[in-house]
């Protein structure tokens, strides 16, 4: 709802904005100008606002999707491992492993769930991580197929070390400011020129159609930017990775 009402302000803002200025002009005799340039301009910034707006949101769904595709490896690879606990002679270091996975698994979904949306890292999920990668080397090697199994599940720890490094690295990705900033100059450029093409004509007609054509646009560019602000956060608002195959590893694991 928070986009809608973003849209809505923004379609409000403008067209309060063009009947200010249709007021102030209105006074002038004889208020003309060519359109003709205006509408020359629209075209070729339009054009140019089209190719930064889809360039900006290639790159904000690709750094969405990218954060989610890491959440799906990464709960895999901890599947794995929780698996193979139960192929080690040693139950008591296996039930310690497992118990260290349950609460790594845990703290992703808690704290550091909370911690990325906020744009931070989250110690508590790292020592956890810390915990599970030192229990893991602490598993002694009984018997000959321990050994066979202790490759495989560092092997598996190895690359999920990887992968949440990515995983976290993506989920801190965020626009940079000055791409956001000239977003937002383009926008309010683009919505200008529009008020300039309908701003001349003052018949009824015309101030109804000026109406109509800058809460489109006004509002269709609040939608717009709405959408990229809120997918460059993957962890909050209207769109948001989801966390599904973590808890449903972690029912797993109980």
């Amino acid at each position: 709802m928070r986009i809608w009402w973003q849209a809505i302000g923004i379609a409000v803002g403008g067209v309060i904005a063009f009947w200010v200025l249709q007021g102030i002009l209105s006074g002038w005799l004889n208020f003309r100008f060519n359109t003709a340039p205006v509408a020359t301009f629209l075209e070729i910034y339009g054009t140019l606002y089209g190719i930064t707006f889809a360039f900006t949101l290639y790159v904000v769904w690709s750094q969405f999707n990218s954060v989610q595709n890491g959440v799906k490896r990464e709960a895999d690879v901890l599947e794995d491992i929780y698996r193979m606990t139960f192929l080690l002679s040693d139950r008591i270091s296996a039930q310690s492993l497992a118990q260290n996975l349950r609460e790594y698994v845990e703290a992703i979904l808690g704290s550091e769930w909370l911690n990325l949306s906020q744009g931070r890292v989250c110690p508590f999920t790292h020592d956890k991580f810390v915990n599970l990668c030192q229990s893991l080397r602490a598993i002694p090697v009984v018997e000959a197929r321990d050994q066979a199994v202790f490759g495989q599940m560092l092997e598996a720890m190895n690359r999920l070390t990887l992968i949440r490094e990515e995983r976290v690295t993506d989920s801190l990705t965020r626009i940079p400011r000055t791409l956001w900033s000239l977003l937002v100059f383009m926008s309010v450029a683009l919505l200008l020129g529009f008020t300039l093409l309908v701003l001349p004509d003052t018949s009824n007609p015309g101030i109804f159609v000026g109406t109509l054509v800058i809460a489109l646009v006004g509002g269709s560019i609040g939608l717009l930017l709405g959408i990229i602000k809120d997918m460059d956060n993957p962890f909050a608002g209207v769109w948001n990775v989801s966390a599904h195959p973590f808890r449903l590893l972690l029912d797993k694991m109980h």
